[in-house]
Parts: structure tokens; sequence; C-alpha cells
């Protein structure tokens, strides 16, 4: 029987597209929700998303090129690409899953930096020892802003210098947890303005200044910090007058002392 090639890979286009459009919500979730800006490049987001829907993409498409005839009865086809598409769901949905697990759920000013904390990071046990209701759980809706109060009791410090060298410091302790307002002074205090980043920054600086162009902001109104996350550091622009975190930058100012 002859292989009706054409037919085949106009299927093929339309469960591509259609794939394709169920990826686009799954990446509005991921991109605009859960790792909004360059949140994304910095804990990994981008990468696992690349992969879930590289994999979805190629998944279903192939599978339409080996099923699809149009000998097969409409009931055949539709029982063909009801597997094909619970397959391909189940595939995303555990994707989606793994890509939640690294989302951002805190981001808050601690000691001299803007520490990212993503849901893998935190125990459940830690979570129930928040100081308020909005750090006892994980959030879905973009990361929550906070500070870190570090302990005034000399034990429970000398405990969690112990801990930071065993890989879990205070920003992984929602007990520790503040609101970010709180840490106001102490923000402006560490904070440097916008000359000493570009001072030095070398290849790095033709893209810094497109991203504070890019705000549209007089470079006097905005400071920075370092931003630390589980797989190195960014930089975070703040305003100069709230601290408020206005845009992150996916460099390493490694130029800086």
């Amino acid at each position: 029987m002859k292989i009706n090639w054409r037919e085949k890979f106009v299927a093929v286009a339309i469960h591509f597209l259609a794939t394709l459009a169920v990826a686009g919500i799954a990446a509005a979730l991921i991109f605009l929700v859960w790792f909004p800006g360059a949140l994304a490049q910095m804990v990994g987001g981008s990468k696992l998303f690349l992969i879930v829907v590289g994999c979805d993409l190629a998944l279903g498409p192939l599978l339409s090129l080996v099923i699809y005839n149009k000998q097969k009865s409409r009931r055949e086809l539709i029982i063909d690409y009801s597997v094909v598409a619970l397959v391909q769901l189940a595939a995303l949905i555990y994707g989606v899953l793994v890509v939640a697990a690294s989302r951002p759920v805190f981001i808050g000013f601690y000691k001299d930096t803007i520490e990212i904390v993503t849901a893998i990071e935190l125990d459940d046990a830690d979570l129930a020892a928040g100081t308020m209701p909005e750090f006892r759980t994980k959030s879905w809706s973009g990361p929550r802003l906070m500070s870190v109060q570090s302990p005034s009791d000399p034990k429970e410090r000398e405990q969690l210098i112990f801990s930071a060298l065993a890989g879990k410091d205070g920003q992984a302790f929602p007990k520790y947890y503040r609101d970010y307002s709180s840490a106001k002074a102490g923000i402006l205090l560490k904070s440097r303005p916008l000359d000493s980043l570009l001072e030095g920054s070398g290849a790095s600086r033709a893209s810094l200044e497109s991203a504070i162009a890019a705000i549209g902001r007089r470079p006097e109104s905005l400071r920075w910090l370092l931003v630390h996350h589980r797989f190195g550091f960014g930089i975070a622009l703040i305003d100069a007058q709230t601290t408020l975190p206005v845009k992150y930058i996916a460099v390493d100012p490694t130029w800086v002392k």
C-alpha cells in the first residue's frame, strides 16, 4: 500500500501546532508567574522548560507521523490520538511539576545580598515555623518578598553558622523571615550606586547598560545588590527610595570587589 506522505505531514503539522498551543499556556504560567523576568535564566527555569517542551513537541508529532492513516476509521483515529494526547499530557504535567519544584517562592535581603529561595530548598517542618502566615506556605502566584533577620541568641547563631557550613543558611529557615520593609535601612546601607557596577564591567557593560535603559528611569534613582541563588550569582536593581527590586539581571558581577 502506497503511503501518502503529504497527508501524514499535514497531520503532523496540525498536531505540532496543537501541542505548541498547550505549551504556550504552560509557558505563560512558568515565565509570567513562577519565573518572572531574569529569574528563569538564573535558577534554571528556562532550561527545564525547554527540555520538557522539546520532548513533548517531539513526542506527539512523531507519533502522529506513525499512527495517521486515512484508511483508518474515524473511531480508530480518535482512539489512537486520545492515547497519544494522554501520553503527552502526562509527560507535560510531570515536566511542569519538575519545573514547579524549582520555582522561586521567596526573594529577600539577607546580610548584604538578595537571596532567591526556591521551593525545593524549603522543608515543610521549617515552613511550619514561619513567623507570619505568608511565610508558612510556598507561593504558587510568584515569589514573595521578605528579609532574613539573624538570631540574637548566641547559641542559635552558632547553630546557624554550622548549618550554613553544611549548605543551609538563614534564607532556608522561615522562622527568621521578616517583612521586607523592615530591612530598608540595611538595604540602603549595603546597596551600591550603578557606577560601581558598570565600572570595569568590560564585555558585560553593553548588556548591563541596555538592561538599565530598558527600565526607563534615571540611573541615579536606582541602586544594585548582589543576588545569590542555588546556581550562583546575579544582579538586582533596586529603587533607591523604596528599596524594592525593580529588575533582575542574570549576570554574575565577578569584576566587582
